[in-house]
C-alpha cells in the first residue's frame, strides 16, 4: 500500500520547514493552505484527529459531556474544560466551551455563517466614548478596503452562499442561496412588513438534501465547507503540506528576536520542531497561554509579551435570543429552511450592538430531546446544541422562530487568559462581566420586539447576554505601537522576527458579527505578507 500524504512525515524533526503552523482552524487551515500554494514547505501541527479521515471519530453524534478527554476529541471538542474565575473570585471552576479540537478546528463544528465585519468595525472607539474603561483602540492598523479583497478571497474559496445584506451591500460574489420555503418566505414578508430588512445567511454550506447544518456536531456528510476541507485537505493533497495530529504543543524556544523550536508532545513522545517562521493558531484561549509557557531569561512574562498584554483583553459576544411568531396565523410552522439575519439595530442612537439571525433547525427533535433530557443533561451538551434545545422550553411550539443576537463585547484589561499554574494544556479565564453589556444586551432584546410587535408576538429566552464562550478573541491584539498591542499590523509579534498568529487573538475589538470570516480573510493577507519574506 502506497503512503498517504497525511501519514505523518519521517523527517519531521530533521528538516527546517519554511513554516509550521500551530491549529488548523479558521486562522491556521487558510494560513498553511496559501503558503503552501505558494511553494512553501508547511508542516502542520494538531492536537486532535483528522476528523474526516479518521474512522473512530463520531460524526453526526452529539458530545455527551462526559469528562473523559479522548471521547471529547473523537467528537472534535477540546479535551479539559478551560476554567473561568469571576473576577471577584479567588477560585477557578471548570467549565466546557465551544472550542473545536481536530482538523478544521472550531469550524468542524460551526453552522457554516461566514460574513463581513461592516466597515464601521473598524473604527470601534467612536461608538463607545461614554465608557472611559474599556481598552478599545480608535481603530484597527487596518481598513476595512484593506481586506476587503480577501474577505471575497474567502468567501469564493469557502463557496459562502447567500444574499447581500441591504444595509451594507458588499462587492460579494455569493453563491445562490436555495429558494425560499412558504413559511420561511411569510416570516420575511411579516419582517419587511415592519420595516425591517432581513436577507438570507452566508453559509459556507454546500446543502446536501435534507441538511440542517448539524448544529454542535461534526457534519456525517460533506456539506460543511470547513476549514479542513477547503483548506487543509488541498494543502496536503495537492500542495505537499504534511500533518501531524495528536501533537501538542507545549512551548516556543527562542534565541534573540528568533524563534528557533517548536517543542511538542507527540502521542507521548517528545520532538522538537524547526522553521524559519512559526504561525501560531491554536485560538484566544490557548494562543495566549502556549506563549506565556514560553517564558525565557529574554523574555521573563511569556514570549512576545514586552507589552504585557498577551493574553489580556478578552473578549466573548453576548448572546440574547428571541422567539417570534406571526401573528396573523399563529399555527403555521415558519419552516425555516435555510435561515435569515437582520443588521438594523446593528448601530443604534450612535451605540454598537450587533446582528440577530435565525437558523434552520429540526425543531421536532429539539422538542423531544427536551421534553425526554433534563436540565442537568442541557447543562453539559456543547452550547449550540444546547442553546437550541433549551430555547424550545418555554414553548414546544412550531410556529415560533428562534432569533439569536450577536452583541458586540468590549475588552477590558481585567478579562484576561493565563496558563493554568502546574500545567502544561489548562488554561484559566478571569472575566467579570460590565454593566454597559448587560444593558446594552437588554436594549438590543427590547428594539428587535418593539419593531416587530405590530406582526409578531415575541418572548426573550432568559438569561438575555449570555456569553458565548465559542466566539473569543483579543488576547493578543494587533496594532502599530508595541507597547500597546502584541503583534504589527502584518500579524507578526512585535518582539520577534519570526512568529506571527493568525487566530482570533489579533482582534482589537469584537464587532457584532460572527467572527470567522474575518479570521480566514485576515489569514489570507497576512500569509501573503509572511510569504513575502520567505
Amino acid at each position: 500500500m502506497s503512503p498517504s500524504p497525511f501519514d505523518p512525515p519521517e523527517d519531521a524533526e530533521g528538516r527546517v520547514w519554511d513554516a509550521v503552523v500551530i491549529g488548523t482552524g479558521a486562522g491556521g487551515a487558510p494560513a498553511g493552505f496559501n503558503l503552501a500554494r505558494l511553494g512553501k514547505s508547511v508542516l502542520f501541527v494538531e492536537r486532535g484527529k483528522l476528523l474526516h479521515r479518521d474512522p473512530t471519530v463520531r460524526r453526526g453524534v452529539a458530545f455527551p459531556g462526559t469528562k473523559d478527554p479522548s471521547a471529547a476529541i473523537d467528537h472534535g471538542w477540546w479535551p479539559h474544560p478551560f476554567w473561568f474565575r469571576d473576577h471577584d473570585e479567588a477560585t477557578p471552576e471548570p467549565r466546557r466551551l465551544a472550542v473545536g479540537c481536530g482538523a478544521g478546528g472550531s469550524t468542524a463544528q460551526f453552522n457554516g455563517v461566514l460574513e463581513r465585519f461592516r466597515p464601521a468595525d473598524f473604527t470601534p472607539r467612536r461608538y463607545f466614548a461614554d465608557v472611559p474603561d474599556t481598552t478599545l483602540p480608535e481603530a484597527w492598523p487596518i481598513s476595512y478596503d484593506e481586506l476587503e479583497p480577501y474577505y471575497r478571497r474567502a468567501e469564493t474559496l469557502f463557496r459562502v452562499r447567500g444574499e447581500p445584506d441591504p444595509l451594507a451591500p458588499a462587492k460579494s460574489d455569493l453563491l445562490e442561496p436555495p429558494p425560499m420555503e412558504p413559511g420561511e418566505s411569510a416570516l420575511v414578508d411579516g419582517l419587511r412588513g415592519v420595516g425591517l430588512h432581513p436577507y438570507r445567511n452566508h453559509y459556507a454550506l454546500d446543502l446536501a438534501a435534507g441538511c440542517v447544518a448539524c448544529p454542535g456536531t461534526l457534519c456525517a456528510r460533506a456539506c460543511r465547507n470547513d476549514a479542513a476541507r477547503i483548506c487543509l485537505d488541498p494543502a496536503i493533497e495537492r500542495h505537499g503540506a504534511r500533518i501531524l495530529t495528536n501533537c501538542r504543543a507545549i512551548r516556543l524556544e527562542e534565541t534573540g528576536r528568533t524563534v528557533t523550536r517548536l517543542v511538542c508532545d507527540w502521542g507521548g513522545r517528545p520532538i522538537a520542531l524547526r522553521a524559519r517562521q512559526f504561525v501560531l493558531a491554536a485560538g484566544a484561549f490557548l494562543t495566549p497561554a502556549l506563549l506565556q509557557r514560553s517564558a525565557s531569561v529574554r523574555h521573563p512574562d511569556g514570549l512576545a509579551n514586552s507589552s504585557g498584554l498577551v493574553g489580556r483583553n478578552l473578549m466573548m459576544h453576548a448572546a440574547s435570543h428571541v422567539f417570534l411568531r406571526l401573528k396573523a396565523d399563529p399555527s403555521t410552522p415558519p419552516a425555516m429552511g435555510y435561515g435569515l439575519s437582520l443588521n438594523d439595530f446593528y448601530i443604534h442612537d450612535g451605540v454598537k450592538m450587533g446582528n440577530f439571525h435565525a437558523h434552520p433547525a429540526p425543531v421536532h427533535e429539539m422538542s423531544v430531546h427536551f421534553a425526554a433530557q433534563s436540565t442537568r443533561w442541557l447543562q453539559l451538551v456543547p452550547w449550540p446544541a444546547r442553546i437550541r434545545i433549551a430555547a424550545m422550553a418555554p414553548r414546544l411550539d412550531r410556529a415560533w422562530t428562534p432569533f439569536s443576537a450577536i452583541l458586540e463585547d468590549l475588552p477590558y484589561d481585567c478579562n484576561h487568559v493565563a496558563a493554568k499554574s502546574g500545567s502544561d494544556e489548562d488554561v484559566v479565564y478571569t472575566y467579570r462581566y460590565p454593566e454597559e453589556l448587560r444593558r446594552r444586551a437588554g436594549a438590543m432584546v427590547d428594539l428587535l420586539r418593539q419593531a416587530a410587535a405590530p406582526r409578531f408576538d415575541s418572548f426573550p429566552l432568559k438569561p438575555i447576554g449570555g456569553l458565548n464562550g465559542g466566539h473569543g478573541c483579543g488576547t493578543c491584539r494587533f496594532g502599530e505601537d508595541p507597547r500597546t498591542s502584541v503583534l504589527d499590523r502584518d500579524n507578526r509579534a512585535h518582539d520577534l522576527d519570526n512568529l506571527y498568529v493568525v487566530d482570533a487573538s489579533f482582534f482589537p475589538s469584537s464587532a457584532g458579527i460572527n467572527p470567522s470570516l474575518t479570521i480566514i480573510a485576515n489569514s489570507l493577507r497576512a500569509s501573503d505578507r509572511l510569504a513575502e519574506r520567505l
